[in-house]
């Protein structure tokens, strides 16, 4: 006989009344938490794994409305502070109050805190603003935006970046390469919002469903991805600044940027398939990823080579460093690809394997009684 902990719950028979129904007694202490009362109406859901889930009504649909509250210094720095602010609303916090030690928040703090707001976290805005508080409320509810909706976002803003950087560096076009430096913080922002529902969903089937998971482990390969499409839109504006420190005097040969072009568009189209393969939950298109890695990294290679050749020819030091450079950029582009590859087959693994279950003998049940 299973006996249950109070830790893991309590154990309550199922009872029939009438005809055809069958009633369970809910455990007094929920109730009044839930400040509940007879009568009062509940939603029971059922959820992927068949457990059911009781919802008070007034909590369905919404959000998990919540406050957090922290406490800054007057020393605080501003990079501390923003970073504390970032880490709240990840935690899924919907209201932050920034409350002052010492009873007044200094303007560089201030500031800080507006600056975080506009450029990293979606949905957000500053509510109350006083010489001691700063109230920030999350406005965006979940189901506005669906996960796999704000990935292919993601990855199309990071794919445009990196498409731009090397239109920059042929064209040796400074504006352009600017712009690109700018985006990231876009690809960042999504990345914040993406994270935070993850946390959330983690917490709450209801939630999970909402933003268009089919379970919390999915969650682990949604982060992995997400990280991915992030470091790669930081790769797509390590070249765009790499781009602002050649001159335009320093000229790149033809054939140089053939053979870097040629590289970039292998490592995008790894980068396409692989997030294509995430979304679709192709198992196939996301495993022939990982063996066209190994091909970029060739073409690194080659690349390489005829750099060195060039350089025997004349000295060109100050913009071989930054080429050379600019080729890790690209390369690590197609490897953060690969991490999203695996994501993908690891979300999917399930779906292409065929799990055997060996049936129970008599000689089975001795050894597991005697043991």
């Amino acid at each position: 006989m299973i006996s249950l902990s109070a830790e893991n719950g309590e154990v309550r028979k199922i009872q029939f009344t009438g005809r055809s129904t069958y009633i369970l007694s809910l455990p007094k202490k929920w109730m009044q938490e839930m400040n509940l009362k007879p009568g009062d109406p509940v939603s029971i859901i059922r959820e992927a794994n068949s457990s059911l889930s009781i919802i008070p009504r007034a909590e369905r649909g919404s959000n998990l409305v919540n406050e957090a509250t922290a406490i800054i210094s007057e020393k605080e720095s501003v990079s501390s502070l923003q970073r504390k602010v970032i880490s709240i609303y990840l935690s899924g916090y919907n209201t932050i109050h920034l409350k002052s030690k010492t009873g007044r928040i200094n303007p560089a703090q201030r500031d800080a805190v507006r600056e975080v707001i506009r450029r990293n976290l979606v949905g957000t805005e500053i509510i109350a603003d006083s010489l001691d508080l700063i109230t920030i409320q999350v406005l965006l509810t979940l189901p506005e935006l669906s996960v796999n909706t704000t990935v292919r976002r993601m990855f199309l803003i990071a794919s445009s970046m990196h498409k731009d950087a090397m239109l920059s560096l042929g064209e040796k076009n400074y504006e352009l390469a600017k712009a690109v430096v700018k985006s990231d913080d876009e690809v960042d922002r999504f990345s914040l919002y993406i994270l935070r529902n993850l946390t959330i969903a983690t917490q709450n089937e209801r939630v999970l469903r909402e933003i268009g998971l089919k379970n919390t482990a999915d969650c682990l390969s949604y982060r992995v991805a997400v990280k991915s499409i992030e470091r790669i839109a930081d790769h797509s504006f390590g070249i765009a600044e790499k781009c602002l420190k050649i001159e335009e005097q320093q000229k790149i040969s033809k054939g140089l940027f053939d053979k870097i072009e040629k590289m970039s568009h292998l490592s995008l189209a790894v980068f396409n398939d692989s997030v294509e393969a995430f979304l679709r939950r192709d198992y196939v298109m996301a495993d022939s990823v990982a063996d066209r890695v190994d091909n970029i990294r060739s073409v690194e290679n080659d690349v390489i080579s005829f750099l060195n050749k060039e350089d025997k020819m004349a000295s060109h030091e100050p913009i071989n460093s930054n080429i050379r450079l600019i080729l890790e950029d690209i390369r690590r582009t197609a490897e953060h690809a690969s991490d999203i590859a695996e994501a993908a087959m690891n979300q999917t693994i399930g779906e292409v394997i065929t799990v055997e279950r060996k049936p129970t003998t008599a000689y089975d049940d001795k050894a597991l009684k005697d043991y």
